[in-house]
């Protein structure tokens, strides 16, 4: 016999959703991010990694330990030495500790800091028994830099698109139509802080077939910044929106999975897509 809920508790129950960490096992993330260039359906540049994640509860206090494995670059591992140097990068900035509360929303704290910056002198003691020179000592002392403080360390989350995503706020009071206004931040422009996207983000009362309920940001369409303007176009000419679809575990609400859209138009109509 069918169970049926009255409108009210299926929106009562919609806007108090928590994360259920009992029995959930860690989870591993496959991220593929593509550039396309005008309506290629081949990307012209493509990075994937995979992202390991472990929820951990100790003293009532959640923890969320991430790792970043398997980076390939146009599907390839690294091969000339600015891949390298990044993978050394990730090695020892991975696995990263930090705390998260019910609503999945993190401290943006890095726990384990003094771990990132042991792994460190140990990448780059490798990297020194294969290479060396001027260019790379300075390399090395600006990375020493950076990885000594965790200030900096902890603002750079906010320029990862993982981090940007599986931490944006889920978990919120949807009303009674079930959307809500809400800013979204996603790093788009390498190495700069999130630009904002305004938008509306909806929750669906109806599970999927596999076992998630969906969650969908929209944002409102919006001039391009300067950053994706090709050198000679004129900026009131192009737009930017933002398309995001949440799928999130039906019995633990935690992140399944993630895909974004984030769409380049000109007036005319045409564009490009970065998915």
């Amino acid at each position: 016999m069918d169970i049926l809920m009255s409108k009210k508790e299926i929106l009562r129950r919609l806007n108090t959703l928590r994360i259920k960490p009992e029995g959930i096992q860690q989870r591993k993330y496959g991220v593929s991010v593509k550039y396309f260039t005008n309506d290629e359906q081949i990307p012209s540049k493509r990075v994937d990694y995979d992202i390991v994640v472990d929820l951990q509860i100790e003293g009532h206090k959640g923890f969320l330990v991430l790792n970043k494995e398997n980076i390939l670059y146009d599907q390839h591992p690294s091969d000339s030495m600015s891949e390298i140097l990044s993978d050394a990068i990730s090695r020892s900035f991975y696995p990263i500790k930090t705390h998260i509360n019910e609503k999945g929303i993190s401290s943006n704290e890095i726990i384990n800091h003094d771990e990132i910056k042991e792994r460190w002198i140990q990448e780059r003691s490798k990297i020194l028994e294969k290479y060396s020179g001027a260019s790379l000592t300075d390399f090395f002392l600006t990375v020493d830099k950076k990885l000594d403080n965790k200030a900096n360390l902890e603002k750079n989350l906010q320029h990862d698109w993982f981090w940007n995503l599986f931490f944006h706020p889920k978990f919120i009071d949807y009303g009674e139509t079930r959307k809500a206004e809400i800013p979204l931040y996603l790093s788009v422009i390498p190495y700069k802080p999130p630009l904002k996207f305004n938008g509306t983000q909806t929750i669906h009362k109806i599970p999927t077939n596999y076992h998630s309920f969906q969650i969908d940001f929209q944002s409102d369409e919006q001039t391009a910044v300067e950053y994706f303007i090709p050198k000679n176009g004129l900026a009131q000419h192009y737009f930017m929106s933002l398309k995001v679809i949440f799928d999130v575990d039906l019995y633990h609400h935690f992140p399944m999975h993630i895909r974004l859209i984030l769409k380049f138009t000109l007036k005319t109509g045409t564009g490009i897509k970065f998915s």
